[in-house]
């Protein structure tokens, strides 16, 4: 026992520390990647919802792209509504940008919505 050798359950209980902490350590992977995808996905909802927001927005206050009614884009998950509300002073096109996302690791959709207002005053 003098000759500084190792036993078999030393060996043992090393070799099983040494699993369990590689085994945390790829989870934690495993979960900054699930992560990641998440965050992906939504900042991609968010950037083609503000896209398509600038777009509206650049619009003159009487095209065809901003009459009242729920539209669709051409960017995959984005839809838009326009409602007016007036009063005898000004009329208001109030815009609601939605996009869709998913969560990649549970399938829950989510919704990410922008809105923005044009008054009949302001753009003519």
């Amino acid at each position: 026992m003098s000759r500084g050798a190792f036993t078999l359950v030393e060996v043992v209980v090393a070799t099983a520390l040494m699993i369990l902490a590689l085994a945390a350590f790829v989870g934690v992977f495993v979960m900054a990647k699930k992560s990641a995808a998440i965050s992906e996905n939504r900042m991609e909802a968010v950037h083609n919802a503000r896209y398509a927001m600038e777009q509206l927005l650049t619009c003159r206050y009487v095209d065809a792209a901003l009459t009242t009614g729920a539209h669709t884009t051409d960017l995959a998950g984005v839809r838009y509504g326009v409602a007016v509300v007036s009063n005898s002073l000004y009329t208001v096109k109030n815009i609601a940008v939605t996009s869709t996302w998913v969560n990649p690791t549970a399938n829950i959709t989510s919704i990410f919505v922008l809105t923005g207002s044009m008054s009949s005053e302001l753009h003519q």
